[in-house]
């Protein structure tokens, strides 16, 4: 008869061993992967907000510098106002001192031409009275020396028709002055506005005020997505195929069982022959 099989035997003791070894492997390769998942997931997360730190700090840095470079600017920018200030006020005294100046020299050069023009005018009333009076002194000094009637008219009337046509050119003359006195003092006037108008006022020139920059606005950013792990379903249907192929391995290690034809009942021809009704032959096989 076959004999029972044992908890023990070495089919048994095998394929425990095997379920177990597989089991072991994957509850490893499951922990291992888990370990690796949390790995990788803790180094994305290091990596994010390490990131996410340098630059804000980055961010932080180039706000100081810009803001340390508007305050420069601005600083310039206001010093740079009163500088432009400074020479426009400066030009306009200047230009002010220039037309008084200018202006006082016109009046030296209109009080020198008036008085060029009296002076003349005076000589010419000079010239006209010489006459007169060397007309009376010449008529006198011919009554004096006895000479009368008609040569002391004649000297008379000549003296006085040189002293008309004198007095006429005069008038004509006068006028004449009169007119150069103007032209002289519009020429005069136009040379002092034009030593006034070639000094310029300076116009300040303008200085925009620089940009002041913004602070920096939050990291819009989006952290990792952690990476799955391994599935604990897969482990389960992993340690149930292990245990289904030790299953498979013990059952491919156990001893066939014993078919019908092993037990039938086999007469032997010699008993069939010299014993009818003795006992039977039976053949086990083992």
């Amino acid at each position: 008869m076959a004999t029972k099989s044992n908890l023990f035997d070495l089919p048994s003791v095998l394929s425990i061993a095997k379920a177990g070894l597989g089991v072991a492997a994957q509850y490893s390769a499951y922990a291992s992967d888990k370990y690796n998942t949390q790995a990788y997931n803790a180094a994305a997360q290091q990596k994010y907000w390490a990131e996410y730190a340098q630059t804000t700090q980055q961010n932080y840095r180039d706000y100081q510098y810009q803001l340390d470079s508007w305050y420069r600017a601005s600083d310039y920018v206001e010093k740079r106002r009163i500088y432009e200030s400074q020479l426009a006020e400066q030009q306009a005294v200047y230009k002010g001192q220039v037309g008084i100046n200018a202006t006082r020299n016109f009046e030296k050069q209109m009080a020198d031409l008036e008085g060029r023009y009296y002076e003349e005018e005076a000589k010419d009333m000079i010239d006209l009275d010489n006459i007169r009076i060397k007309s009376i002194a010449d008529g006198s000094r011919r009554v004096a020396s006895g000479q009368a009637g008609r040569s002391v008219v004649n000297v008379t009337n000549q003296y006085n028709q040189q002293y008309l046509s004198n007095l006429s050119n005069r008038e004509i003359t006068r006028n004449f002055r009169i007119a150069d006195k103007i032209r002289t003092a519009e020429s005069l006037n136009v040379a002092r506005e034009n030593t006034v108008n070639q000094v310029q006022f300076y116009t300040p020139q303008p200085i925009a005020d620089p940009v002041k920059p913004l602070a920096p606005l939050p990291i819009v950013s989006y952290a990792p997505t952690p990476a799955v792990g391994p599935s604990r379903l897969n482990l389960a249907t992993g340690i149930a195929d292990v245990a289904a192929d030790a299953y498979k391995t013990y059952k491919s290690m156990q001893p066939p069982a014993p078919t019908q034809k092993e037990y039938s009942y086999i007469p032997s021809a010699g008993v069939l022959s010299s014993n009818v009704g003795a006992s039977s032959n039976y053949t086990t096989q083992q």
